[in-house]
């Protein structure tokens, strides 16, 4: 029978999460931004061979998309979302983990709240690439009765995708009064 266990981190908790991503965000700046999303794709395949937890699998499969649109030349992801995308991917591109993974039922909880606060800050960015996808296929299977051609209408939707994350993006941003920060101030 599973055993169900609610964790609520104070601010002072998810400020500590924060600061070790900022570490491992400095640690790789030199890093090649293609070796960030290797590394980051070799470390959701290591914990999804690891883990049976639906609840992290189902997050490292968003993660994955993350690492897919990066390398999706119709995207066409713009400089500013990809550093983004690329610095959330900086934890799981370290080699060094909070919690070794191996430590019994406790091993997977550092990776679960980092993807969480990954996910959480890039939520936008990967629904935005997520409706395109869904687009493209969409209108891939309805192309051969067009006369339009499949570069304008992937430009046309990329345009107005990117426009509604950054809308987004700023109309979260306008209800915490905040302004754009890093990817490590969740």
């Amino acid at each position: 029978m599973p055993l169900d266990v609610t964790l609520t981190l104070s601010d002072a908790d998810l400020d500590y999460f924060r600061a070790v991503m900022e570490g491992v965000r400095e640690r790789g700046n030199g890093r090649d931004d293609a070796e960030t999303a290797r590394a980051a794709a070799r470390t959701v395949d290591t914990l999804r061979g690891s883990t049976r937890t639906p609840y992290i699998l189902r997050r490292l499969d968003r993660v994955g998309r993350l690492i897919e649109m990066l390398d999706d030349p119709q995207w066409q992801l713009p400089a500013r979302e990809r550093r983004r995308v690329l610095d959330g991917l900086a934890y799981l591109a370290e080699a060094r983990d909070m919690v070794p993974d191996d430590v019994p039922a406790l091993g997977l909880l550092d990776d679960a709240i980092m993807l969480e606060l990954l996910l959480d800050e890039l939520q936008h960015e990967l629904e935005a690439y997520e409706d395109f996808d869904d687009y493209r296929a969409g209108e891939a299977a309805r192309a051969a009765a067009r006369t339009v051609s499949r570069e304008d209408w992937l430009d046309a939707k990329r345009q107005a995708l990117h426009a509604r994350m950054r809308e987004r993006r700023e109309r979260d941003l306008a209800l915490l009064g905040g302004e754009l920060q890093p990817i490590t101030r969740f």
